[in-house]
């Protein structure tokens, strides 16, 4: 094989190596992560992402917890909630979604703090959106679980240690 031809080879396997990443392959309509009860589209995955940092902002965390939550609180609804629970989940999702282009025309993502508060206190106090209440609560129910659960929280909050603790080996008695 010719030298140049090699190089030029290595080259443009190694340019298309460097383009793969950036490429979607799912399209705008594909499906994140699989759960096998949830079929969420992209946009759905970061809405409820985008929920969970309304619910519960961590500017002053230095641990990135914000794809571990996102990931617990999928799983867990995923694994743990009965079919029926999930179906409720998924309406409130799709009320959500339709509830915020009905009243903002623009994605939740895209909003104020202020009125994103503003917005989950309203649908808190709405009587008839028990499917939108349903789905902020349970969103909000294990966003905190799993911030409580966390390890940065159990440190600096309860002093806790993991076992088997510290060894003082000559203490006077």
């Amino acid at each position: 094989m010719n030298r140049r031809q090699a190089i030029r080879q290595i080259i443009i396997v190694s340019s298309g190596l460097a383009v793969l990443p950036a490429c979607d392959f799912q399209g705008s309509n594909g499906l994140v992560k699989t759960y096998e009860h949830l079929a969420l589209s992209k946009k759905q995955y970061t809405l409820i992402g985008e929920l969970q940092k309304s619910i519960l902002p961590l500017k002053e965390v230095s641990v990135d917890l914000a794809s571990q939550r996102l990931d617990y609180l999928l799983t867990r609804i995923n694994d743990c909630y009965s079919m029926e629970d999930i179906q409720q989940y998924l309406s409130g999702l799709g009320d959500f979604e339709q509830y915020m282009t009905k009243q903002f025309d623009k994605p939740y993502a895209k909003l104020e703090p202020a009125q994103k508060t503003e917005t989950l206190e309203l649908i808190a106090k709405d009587k008839q959106a028990s499917n939108m209440q349903t789905f902020i609560n349970t969103n909000k129910a294990l966003t905190v679980e799993h911030f409580t659960r966390s390890e940065q929280y159990q440190t600096d909050h309860f002093g806790f240690e993991f076992a088997p603790n510290r060894y003082s080996g000559c203490v006077a008695i």
